[in-house]
C-alpha cells in the first residue's frame, strides 16, 4: 500500500512538474533581479528567461524554517557566492512567498529544479547518477525536465555543477 501511494505521488508531481514548466514563464511575474546572482528570488521564476543566458541554473525550492531546508541554506549561500557568474542558484522560499511556485504542485520541501548550460534539462551523467537520486522526466523521447527532492550536502551540489558545467 505504501508503495501505491508513493508512486501516485511521483506521478502527480512528475505531472505538476511537466505543467509548471510549459506555463511557469510569465515575464510579469519574474523577479525584477532574475538575471543577478542574488541567491533569494520572491516572485515566480521566469525560466526562458534565466535559462536563455548560458549558465546552468539551479532553483532551490523550500522555506527558511524547514529543517533540510535550513541544512542546505549556507551550502546554496557559499556555493552562489563562489559561482557567480558561472551558475545560476537561485532560492524561492514557498512559505514566505506562497505565489511563487503557483503552478508547481509540489508538497514537499526542498526540490530542486535544474537546467544545463544550453537551457535544456539537466541529464545528468553516469557519475552523477551514483551520488544523487533525480527525477527526471522524458517524453516523447524528449528530455522535458529534471528534480531532485529532499536535501542535497555540499558535496553532491558541487558533483552537480561540476557536470553542469561541461
Amino acid at each position: 500500500m505504501k508503495k501505491n501511494i508513493t508512486g501516485i505521488f511521483f506521478i502527480i508531481l512528475t505531472v505538476a512538474v511537466v505543467f509548471t514548466l510549459k506555463n511557469f514563464n510569465t515575464p510579469e511575474n519574474s523577479s525584477d533581479d532574475l538575471l543577478s546572482f542574488n541567491l533569494n528570488v520572491t516572485k515566480i521564476v521566469d525560466f526562458n528567461k534565466l535559462t536563455s543566458q548560458g549558465l546552468p541554473v539551479i532553483v532551490d525550492y523550500g522555506a527558511d524554517t524547514c529543517i533540510p531546508c535550513v541544512n542546505m541554506a549556507p551550502v546554496l549561500e557559499r556555493l552562489n557566492k563562489e559561482m557567480a557568474g558561472r551558475v545560476y542558484i537561485k532560492f524561492a522560499d514557498v512559505w514566505k512567498y506562497p505565489d511563487i511556485n503557483k503552478n508547481i504542485y509540489a508538497k514537499i520541501i526542498p526540490y530542486q529544479v535544474f537546467f544545463d548550460k544550453n537551457g535544456k534539462p539537466y541529464e545528468p551523467s553516469q557519475k552523477v547518477l551514483s551520488y544523487v537520486n533525480f527525477i527526471t522526466k522524458t517524453d516523447n523521447g524528449k528530455h522535458t525536465f529534471t528534480i531532485h527532492i529532499g536535501e542535497l550536502k555540499e558535496n553532491q551540489m558541487k558533483i552537480i555543477i561540476e557536470d553542469m558545467l561541461k
